[in-house]
């Protein structure tokens, strides 16, 4: 279970090039090649508009049909009378560090990782092949994974699927911040910037790992102003999760979590 420290080092490399791989695992979930150049004329409409009100380009109704998004979608239905995938586990306890897609290097790490909705290595390989039918059964009986992974399927089909996903970022899911993030970068419906945003947003909720593979795995770097507009979208994005969170509980959010990566404390 444990590592020495040039065993974490090439793990953590290893990890660090396969979640270079989510961009194009999220965008093949909905059938999209990556574009890798943006033209002239949608560079022009992209920077066209900040020049409007000073809210975040992504902006998602607070109404209660809204910030339910998640648990909406889950109280809708009645869980089935048997639930999919009873034999994979819910969470890292007693999993090893190099078969988890998501690369984490200590036992504190998997905690983080499973409170903040990331799948395990089985539920990643058994929900990733799964048919929808069987997602929608899982995540209506409660299983926040199987609705995010469903989610992040719909994007192309269903306009809710955004909201969905980032309504469940403002509830702590930086699982699916990340993997809305990685649809906006890389699927030619998406929005390169505010993809970055939306990864900085995850960053500032307490990813400190989706640091070190955001540009890689980007299909091509932002300029200087891009950079800057969405450094300035990431802060309003964040804040309005934070303000999500408010009108739905009445309360602050509870202040982030700090992913605890063993490199970044070397």
């Amino acid at each position: 279970m444990h590592l020495g420290n040039a065993s974490v080092k090439e793990n953590a490399l290893y990890k660090t090039l396969l979640l270079v791989t989510l961009p194009a695992f999220t965008v093949a979930c909905n059938r999209e090649p990556i574009e890798p150049e943006i033209n002239d004329t949608a560079r022009e409409e992209l920077s066209s508009s900040h020049d409007l009100a000073n809210t975040s380009p992504f902006q998602i109704e607070t109404t209660s049909s809204a910030t339910s998004g998640l648990v909406g979608a889950q109280e809708q239905a009645t869980p089935p009378a048997k639930i999919p995938f009873p034999e994979i586990p819910r969470s890292r306890r007693g999993l090893d560090f190099e078969s988890d897609p998501f690369g984490p290097t200590s036992e504190a790490e998997q905690r983080w990782l499973d409170a903040h909705g990331f799948p395990n290595a089985r539920q990643w390989e058994t929900y990733t092949l799964a048919s929808d039918y069987l997602l929608e059964q899982a995540a209506n009986a409660g299983d926040r994974i199987a609705r995010t992974m469903l989610d992040a399927r719909r994007l192309t089909d269903d306009p809710e699927a955004r909201t969905r996903l980032f309504s469940a970022g403002a509830e702590g899911n930086i699982f699916a911040l990340s993997m809305l993030a990685a649809y906006m970068m890389g699927s030619k419906d998406g929005n390169l910037q505010v993809g970055y945003s939306l990864s900085r947003a995850a960053e500032m909720r307490g990813d400190s790992r989706i640091a070190m593979t955001r540009e890689v795995g980007m299909p091509r770097k932002l300029d200087d102003l891009e950079k800057m507009q969405a450094e300035a979208d990431a802060i309003r994005m964040n804040n309005q999760l934070d303000r999500m969170y408010r009108e739905k509980h009445g309360a602050p959010p509870p202040p982030p979590v700090r992913r605890p990566v063993v490199e970044l404390e070397d």
